[in-house]
């Protein structure tokens, strides 16, 4: 007969404790902005060189005075004193040449100005504030790409080296000695003060509800005051940069630039968003985000 063999003793198998799951938190931003600005954002020459000018008037602090065309000046007794008297004819209509007359005769009790308006003796203040001024309605206006604005800028060159050739900046500075602009201090403020305000209404509050959104994976994106805010799925998705206003884009600009954004998937879109400040420097991190999963690391 056979011994039968007593049952075996279990063997004690090692479990391994479950590993856990740290889920990966990126240390990138989680979404990222870029507003659409309307031209107006490029007009801030006009408003910095306008405050510059009334600055340079007002330390100057010369006055501005209107007199007739038949009005002489011949000096007071010694002419080293610097004393001059003004010889005019009288009119039946007030001039603003009566109204300083008037004005001298309270001065020594009221303290009051007979020529209250600033203006600079410098022609040449007028005359440059008047070329940024058009320049910058130009350049907003008209705008020059790729090679319109480098044949833009051949021209300038060609223009004025001919001129320099031919001898011919003293022959036009000459003929338009009579051509001088002054604009007196109140002026170049009234004009820089609006233009300020306007300017930054449209940069700091309107142009920000035009907008495009990234998040991981989505788009967001409104284009205009009081237009829906749309979504869409970042798959598929190719931007197209256009930065080739030189005038625009780099001289106003500081290097912003128009993103084109098109959609994949059955309806294809296409998003404009014109005047993107620092669109050189910030397509990078958008594609990063949008590339980005939800990762795990075990440890």
């Amino acid at each position: 007969m056979s011994t039968p063999i007593p049952p075996s003793e279990p063997v004690p198998v090692a479990v391994e404790p479950a590993v856990p799951v740290i889920p990966v938190t990126p240390s990138g931003p989680r979404e990222i902005k870029l507003i659409s600005h309307s031209p107006l954002f490029y007009w801030w020459p006009v408003w910095v060189f306008g405050f510059l000018m009334a600055g340079l008037t007002a330390i100057e602090n010369n006055r501005f005075a209107v007199v007739p065309d038949d009005t002489r000046i011949t000096p007071l007794g010694n002419p080293a004193d610097g004393n001059y008297m003004l010889h005019t004819k009288a009119t039946r209509l007030p001039t603003p040449l009566d109204d300083a007359i008037a004005t001298s005769k309270r001065e020594a009790v009221e303290s009051e100005r007979a020529f209250p308006t600033h203006v600079s003796q410098r022609a040449w203040m007028g005359s440059l504030y008047v070329i940024i001024l058009v320049m910058t309605i130009s350049i907003t206006n008209v705008p020059l790409r790729g090679l319109w604005s480098f044949l833009a800028i051949m021209a300038v060159i060609v223009v004025s080296l001919l001129i320099t050739v031919f001898n011919g900046w003293d022959d036009l500075y000459e003929r338009m000695r009579g051509l001088k602009v002054y604009i007196n201090m109140a002026g170049y403020l009234t004009i820089s003060t609006i233009v300020f305000i306007m300017w930054a209404m449209a940069t700091f509050v309107i142009d920000r509800r035009a907008y495009i959104l990234f998040t991981p994976g989505q788009i967001k994106v409104c284009e205009h005051i009081g237009a829906s805010v749309r979504t869409y799925d970042a798959t598929g998705v190719t931007f197209e940069k256009q930065r080739d206003d030189l005038f625009r884009h780099y001289i106003l600009g500081f290097g912003s630039g128009d993103l084109i954004v098109r959609t994949a998937g059955a309806e294809k879109h296409e998003i404009r968003m014109q005047n993107v400040l620092g669109i050189g420097w910030k397509l990078e991190p958008v594609e990063e985000l949008l590339r980005e999963k939800k990762t795990s690391v075990v440890v």
